[in-house]
């Protein structure tokens, strides 16, 4: 039996319960997935595999399945490092690409909800400070460019 056949208890093809999962849940696993991997191809391939993991599992809820998901993309991934701007890194792209709350973030990383919104605020003021440091040297190289 496959993995497709297995997955949707012996039927041949994916089941429309299945299909909306995948399209509801795909772009924010593939963003987060790309943000914490360079490979675009072994990322499709991770998203898939942690769909296949995902939808054979039995779970109480969505939330449950959501949660079942990210665990099987982060191990997928190899995303075992707690370094500050990996951390960071992956909080905003859970919080903002795939669009997890900060609770389902909090369970998936193992966190205190308060640790995960201060990582966030973090990120957010790290990337402010991005911002405005690549605007000012856009405007410095544009002067430059028409003198």
């Amino acid at each position: 039996m496959g993995r497709i056949t297995a997955i949707n208890g012996g039927a041949p093809e994916i089941s429309v319960a299945h299909r909306r999962r995948f399209a509801r849940h795909f772009p924010g696993l593939f963003a987060y997935v790309r943000a914490m991997s360079d490979d675009y191809s072994t990322g499709v391939a991770d998203v898939v595999s942690a769909f296949e993991a995902a939808l054979s599992e039995p779970h109480a809820d969505e939330d449950a399945f959501v949660l079942s998901l990210f665990a099987n993309a982060r191990e997928l991934c190899g995303v075992r490092s707690t370094a500050h701007d990996t951390r960071e890194r992956e909080v905003l792209s859970l919080t903002f690409d795939a669009q997890l709350t900060r609770e389902q973030v909090s369970v998936l990383l193992g966190l205190p909800v308060d640790a995960v919104v201060s990582i966030l605020l973090r990120g957010l003021n790290r990337l402010q400070t991005l911002r405005v440091a690549t605007e000012a040297a856009g405007d410095a190289a544009l002067q430059g460019f028409a003198a």
